[in-house]
């Protein structure tokens, strides 16, 4: 990420590494170390505390200008000069990036291979190959990962998505900036052009894209290119330093700047926008602040320290906070969350003193540290596909669970994703294929992901009970009129469609199926006026499915996976071992309230799986097959499970053949 990129006075005296010139050497500030301190520490500080320093995710964009404003000094003196390299820039910036990412990469893996599922084994292998081929920002954007998203905190090398828009920033900032340099009097203004044009790309992307604009060069790059133009505007006039008055008006300026953009900024904030100037403009201003306290504040010992170590600090902690959660499987203890950031300062400060330093700075020739860097880079790749060929290495278990450590692709290839179970699509994107196949009756579904789950267990049942089954269904939308949700912008959209469909098809049953674990309030004013406009359309049987059992922690497999930890053994068939049955039963108790109250029919999910000794966690023959493979999606086998017990609710009782 930005505090990749650091010049630091060991780096400036090595002589291995002295510059060509002083001419394109930057001028050491201990007080931008001391900024990329503040930044660092803001960063940790909200994923360990998040309602402490519900804003400190904005150190990445302070990151993002530091990381410009050097490396476009850095580029632009040695133009200036007639002393840049292409080849020296990139070699250089090999030994700054791939030690200490190699070793976090490496060693997260290793983790992960004793204490990982198979699910989050796989989501790693692609985290891997997105961080080894510098498109992690990408990656994450094909998985369907927001940074905010819940669970995403589980990926332990989510934060490389900065690292990847430095990456591809580093590739390809210096060639343009070296076009640019052949005309010296408007190099400010094509830079300033440049990154409005980015900014103006950043604003105008619309609501429903907001996981492209956290995660693209192209809305991203206005930040780092504010600190380039800053470098670019700082050394033409370095001949007219800023006054001490405008240098403490600036200071302070930056200063209220970042405390308005860490404490009074949330994840609920869209970001990047209009309010991510706020953070940008607030480290412009002090860079450009000249000898202020504030600067003396910054470039105190403690901080510079920080700063200096402030690379593979963010690479750690990420990491070991997402191992720390998973173990707990929910609220971590705050003096464990202290002591996981204590432990990764300690191997940030081990990391830069025995790898970083001796790597960047040795006595072996550039070429001989830079070739085995790419090799053992490259090496990533090839584990990263391992991960995801295998759905998640599932040879690292004992043969008594591996059939149960389940990846969840073995489920949701069933679900029709992007198609009739909508992700971050309008509702236009519905397929024609979810309206069934035109037969008689009509069974349509109509939730989100719980009742694309339910899907492929009618299905299985159709040809055998005469029926077809539609489905449309999006994620994170339940079949809820009127219902809201910021992160999944056309819930309402959908489901005004929906609505409109089921007019045209009148389906003979609607299914109303989603997780349920909405706020009772909302369920009270939503349900009734769904089930009010479905009976305009004339709709005459309407069935609430209820919430399927489900399960602490990450999921089923998991707990199947420390279940054979702790006792040796595999889950029993039915268990109360880490069961959310309490909440699934008061949720039944509220359903069946309401459904009562507005005349259609329920039916509980949790009477077909559960009952007083536990819930069913395994079905099948020889109970070989799990009844989810995370917190509560049902698996194939227990979707045909759950069917078969509600079609006759469904349908009713199928018809006898004469005798």
């Amino acid at each position: 990420m930005a505090i990749i990129e650091s010049l630091d006075p060991a780096a400036a005296a090595d002589r291995h590494e002295r510059p060509i010139s002083r001419a394109h050497a930057l001028l050491y500030r201990p007080d931008i170390d001391g900024l990329r301190a503040v930044a660092v520490i803001a960063v940790l500080v909200f994923h360990a505390f998040p309602r402490l320093l519900p804003g400190g995710f904005a150190g990445v964009d302070v990151f993002f200008v530091i990381s410009g404003y050097l490396i476009t000094g850095i580029i632009d003196r040695q133009c200036a000069d007639k002393s840049f390299s292409f080849v020296t820039f990139y070699a250089r910036r090999i030994l700054r990036i791939f030690p200490a990412l190699i070793t976090v990469v490496l060693a997260t893996f290793a983790i992960a291979w004793f204490v990982f599922p198979v699910a989050e084994m796989e989501a790693l292998g692609s985290n891997i190959k997105g961080a080894a081929a510098f498109i992690e920002n990408f990656m994450l954007h094909e998985q369907i990962v927001g940074y905010f998203d819940p669970g995403a905190e589980r990926l332990p090398l989510l934060h490389l998505w900065s690292l990847g828009i430095e990456e591809q920033y580093y590739i390809v900032w210096p060639a343009m900036f070296v076009l640019i340099a052949r005309w010296p009097s408007r190099k400010a203004a094509i830079v300033a052009a440049l990154g409005l044009g980015s900014l103006a790309v950043c604003l105008s992307t619309p609501a429903r894209e907001a996981a492209w604009a956290f995660y693209s060069p192209t809305t991203r790059g206005w930040e780092l290119l504010a600190g380039s133009l800053l470098a670019v505007w700082l050394r033409r006039r370095a001949d007219r330093p800023i006054g001490p008055v405008a240098s403490n008006i600036l200071a302070a300026v930056g200063v209220a700047g970042l405390a308005v953009a860490f404490f009074a900024f949330s994840a609920t904030s869209p970001w990047p926008g209009i309010r991510t100037t706020v953070p940008v403009l607030a480290t412009m201003a002090l860079i450009a602040a000249g000898d202020t306290p504030v600067q003396r504040a910054l470039a105190w010992p403690a901080l510079v320290f920080v700063g200096l170590i402030s690379y593979p600090l963010y690479l750690w902690h990420f990491p070991l906070i997402a191992f720390t959660k998973l173990q707990f499987g929910g609220t971590v203890p705050a003096w464990i969350l202290l002591a996981v950031l204590g432990l990764s300062a300690v191997l940030a400060f081990l990391t830069y003193r025995f790898i970083e330093l001796p790597i960047r700075f040795g006595a072996a020739p550039v070429a001989w540290r830079v070739g085995p860097l790419l090799a053992a880079m490259a090496a990533l790749i090839p584990i990263g596909v391992a991960a995801t060929s295998t759905r998640g290495l599932p040879v690292r278990f004992a043969p008594e669970i591996r059939g149960f450590m389940l990846s969840g692709s073995e489920t949701t290839s069933h679900w029709r994703r992007g198609r009739c179970l909508l992700l971050l699509q309008p509702a236009s994107a519905f397929g024609a294929d979810c309206a069934g196949q035109g037969r008689r009756p009509l069974l349509l579904i109509w939730g989100d992901s719980y009742g694309a789950a339910l899907y492929p267990g009618l299905r299985h049942l159709s040809a055998e009970r005469g029926y077809d089954v539609a489905q449309y269904t999006a994620s994170a939308c339940p079949p809820l009129i009127g219902y809201t949700l910021e992160a999944r912008p056309f819930c309402k959209s959908i489901n005004d469609d929906v609505v409109l469909r089921i007019g045209r098809l009148r389906p003979d049953v609607v299914i109303l199926d989603a997780t349920w674990g909405h706020a009772e309030t909302v369920l009270r004013e939503d349900l009734p006026r769904t089930v009010a406009q479905l009976r305009a359309k004339g709709i005459a049987k309407i069935v609430l499915m209820g919430p399927p059992p489900s399960w602490q922690g990450v999921g089923l497999s998991h707990n199947v996976l420390d279940y054979y930890r702790q006792t040796g053994n595999v889950l029993p068939e039915r268990t109360v071992f880490r069961s959310n049955d309490e909440w699934t039963r008061g949720r039944d108790a509220l359903f069946r309230e309401l459904t009562r109250q507005l005349d259609i029919e329920f039916i509980s999910v949790r009477d077909v799986f559960c009952n007083d000794e536990g819930c069913l966690s395994r079905i099948g023959p020889g109970g070989s097959q799990l009844t989810a493979f995370d917190p509560g999606h049902l698996t194939v086998p227990a979707s045909i499970f759950l069917a078969r017990h509600a079609i006759d609710d469904l349908l009713g009782p199928a018809r006898q053949p004469p005798r």
